[in-house]
C-alpha cells in the first residue's frame, strides 16, 4: 500500500494501466463512492437436534419439534420477519437425511401455527419411514415482513392458519424468557396414554 501512496498517477498508470490506476489509487486512500450495503439478512433460520440416544417415540419427536420451532420462531420475531416456508429434517438411525417442506399462502411468526405446519411434515416423514431417529431440524425461510391482515368484505374467509392472537400470544412468551430464561415456559404435551 505505501508503495502505491508513493507514486503519482502517470507513474502507477506506467505499473497498472490508466482505468486500473485511477481506480487503485482511490482505492488506497479509501475512497469509494459505492453504496454501503445494508445487512445481509438471513435467506433462513433453523435449528437441529442430535438426540444422545436415537428417538422412535412420535409423541417425543413432537415435543423435541416443538422446542426446534419455539427456538426458530423466537429468533424469526427477534429480526420482526414471518415465514412462509416451513422444512422439517430428519435424519434416521442410518444417517439417512430426509426433509419435507411447505409453503403456506399466509406468512407466519407464532409458535402455534409454524409448528402446526411442521408438525404435518414430520408425520408425512414418519409415515413413508418408521425407524429411529438421531437428528430432527426445522428451517423456516421465505422470508416477509410481519403480516398485514386483510379482512374480507363479502365472502365467508377460511380459518387462517394465524392469527393476531396467535402472534401476541408468542411475542409475551419470548418477553417471559427473555426476563426468566428459556426454560420459563415450555410447550405443553399431550399425556401419554397407558
Amino acid at each position: 500500500m505505501k508503495d502505491v501512496l508513493a507514486l503519482d498517477a502517470a507513474a502507477l498508470a506506467r505499473h497498472v494501466g490508466e482505468r486500473d490506476a485511477a481506480w487503485l489509487a482511490e482505492r488506497v486512500r479509501g475512497v469509494d463512492e459505492g453504496e454501503v450495503a445494508d445487512r445481509d439478512v438471513a435467506k433462513s433460520i433453523s435449528r437441529d437436534e442430535t438426540f444422545d440416544t436415537d428417538l422412535h417415540d412420535d409423541v417425543l419427536l413432537e415435543g423435541e419439534l416443538a422446542e426446534l420451532v419455539g427456538r426458530a420462531a423466537a429468533d424469526l420475531r427477534s429480526d420482526e420477519l414471518s415465514a412462509r416456508t416451513v422444512t422439517v429434517r430428519i435424519r434416521d438411525t442410518d444417517f439417512t437425511t430426509r426433509q419435507a417442506s411447505r409453503t403456506v399462502e399466509q406468512a407466519l411468526s407464532s409458535d402455534r401455527a409454524l409448528f402446526a405446519v411442521a408438525r404435518q411434515l414430520l408425520a408425512k416423514l414418519r409415515r413413508a419411514r418408521r425407524v429411529p431417529a438421531r437428528l430432527l431440524g426445522v428451517a423456516l425461510s421465505n422470508f416477509t415482513d410481519p403480516p398485514a391482515v386483510q379482512l374480507a368484505l363479502f365472502e365467508k374467509a377460511s380459518a387462517p392458519l394465524e392469527t393476531a392472537r396467535d402472534r401476541e400470544l408468542s411475542r409475551a412468551v419470548d418477553a417471559v424468557r427473555a426476563r426468566f430464561g428459556r426454560d420459563a415456559i415450555a410447550p405443553g404435551r399431550k399425556p401419554r396414554r397407558q
